[in-house]
């Protein structure tokens, strides 16, 4: 109990108090180079093309998703030219 009251006393002046190096950190300038080498990796996209499903259920959460079904397989949203077309048809 003799210990306890000036070990509050401690804790309550050593929390008052700022560090030194915490105040004056200065921000980071330089990139790190773990950062610099993942934006140059490419990143993955979706396919262009994707077979039609067999289950029904699938193909309208697709649909829903937004996924084009064109011919025999489906496109996904922003994909305007069918890459399997002949002629570059367009992808309603």
């Amino acid at each position: 109990m003799k210990l306890l009251i000036p070990m509050i006393a401690l804790l309550v002046c050593a929390c008052d108090r700022e560090t030194k190096g915490s105040a004056a950190a200065p921000p980071p300038t330089a990139v790190p180079e773990a950062t610099s080498a993942k934006q140059s990796t490419p990143t993955s996209k979706a396919p262009l093309v994707l077979p039609l499903p067999k289950d029904q259920k699938e193909l309208d959460r697709l649909i829903l998703a937004g996924y084009t079904p064109h011919g025999n397989h489906l496109h996904p949203p922003g994909v305007l030219e069918c890459p399997l077309a002949k002629d570059k048809e367009a992808v309603m």
